[in-house]
């Protein structure tokens, strides 16, 4: 079993975007530990991966629901999300390659800054 911040980070997410996809149904059942901890299933951590790249792929909700419902019988979605975040990291290499360099000129990184 996994736990709420296991699922944050796999779903690339707080707490409360958790909660959410929780209560749109999304993650389906979740169990609670007899101190009312939520527990997270492997398949429900999948599903949040799922969830972020769809979400980060710009899909909408309904979308992902559908998504969900047969993401491991379909290729068609593994590769729909592939390509949709490809286009999305090539998108923001072109962005970061444009920005303009800052008019304040600040002191170089030191490799311990990283």
């Amino acid at each position: 079993m996994h736990t709420v911040d296991d699922m944050c980070r796999a779903g690339g997410t707080t707490r409360r975007g958790v909660r959410f996809w929780e209560d749109e149904g999304l993650l389906g059942v979740v169990t609670r530990s007899s101190g009312d901890t939520r527990q997270f299933t492997d398949d429900q951590i999948d599903r949040a991966r799922i969830i972020a790249a769809a979400q980060f792929g710009g899909w909408k909700l309904a979308e992902i629901k559908e998504m969900l419902e047969t993401y491991h019988v379909d290729p068609e979605i593994y590769e729909a999300l592939t390509v949709r975040l490809s286009d999305q990291i090539r998108a923001a290499a072109r962005l970061a390659e444009q920005l303009p360099a800052p008019l304040i000129s600040k002191a170089p990184l030191r490799e311990y800054d990283l």
